[in-house]
């Protein structure tokens, strides 16, 4: 469907999805909605959720135009800035908690191919730490709880945190690293719940609630405040 202000509104429908996910991409929106929405709970939600929707669109588009010299990551986990060296070219150091560009006074960061190349790096940063970072987080959640699963993988995925297969296999997003520790924790528990309870029932509300020591509809309300970081990249 078209909007327009919003632009195509492209929708996917997931059995497991919960709510409406949102998220900006180039020409307009991607709308995940539960497989049982109709078109006229899809539209009350966008009348509602208009202002923020356009100010997503928006930020996704400033997002592409300001990876500038000024352009920083700054969290717990991952850092990254750019700082003027004496090179000839621009490079990207990856550190254990982060990267730097080291670029020469005179380069320009408006060439698109070098901010590409510049956002690759980045997240080939995040991925690097992520891959680090959550699976002995994971393993040690899943102890607490007396749960197991089979593989964890570290996926580039924009549309979702986190994914667990009927084989037991959990996917999280290099991107969580970018949410604060607890929320991290959140997805992760939310995941090692679907090896319980698959779809998002009662009794999953219950057990998720319970791993998150009361704190389940709180948090999500953060996660979802935080969608916009979540697709700036």
């Amino acid at each position: 469907m078209e909007d327009a202000q919003l632009g195509v509104v492209r929708i996917k429908r997931n059995s497991r999805a919960r709510q409406m996910l949102f998220r900006p991409c180039d020409g307009g929106l991607v709308v995940t909605v539960p497989a049982y929405s109709t078109q006229n709970q899809l539209m009350a939600a966008i009348k509602e959720m208009r202002e923020r929707l356009l100010n997503l669109r928006q930020r996704h588009a400033e997002a592409k135009r300001t990876i500038t010299p000024d352009f920083r990551i700054d969290n717990e986990f991952f850092t990254y800035y750019a700082q003027i060296d004496d090179r000839e070219s621009p490079i990207v150091r990856h550190t254990q908690n982060g990267a730097v560009c080291l670029y020469p006074a005179s380069f320009s960061f408006e060439d698109e191919d070098f901010r590409k190349w510049l956002l690759d790096q980045i997240t080939e940063g995040i991925r690097r730490v992520a891959a680090r970072e959550f699976p002995p987080r994971l393993r040690a959640l899943a102890e607490e709880r007396g749960l197991k699963y089979t593989q964890v993988r570290i996926s580039k995925a924009k549309g979702r945190w986190g994914s667990c297969s009927a084989q037991k296999h959990i996917s999280l997003s290099l991107y969580l690293l970018l949410l604060p520790r607890h929320l991290q924790d959140h997805i992760m528990h939310h995941e090692l719940t679907h090896l319980v309870e698959m779809n998002h029932g009662p009794r999953f509300h219950a057990l998720m609630d319970k791993a998150v020591n009361g704190r389940e509809q709180e948090n999500e309300r953060e996660i979802r405040n935080c969608v916009i970081e979540f697709c700036k990249f």
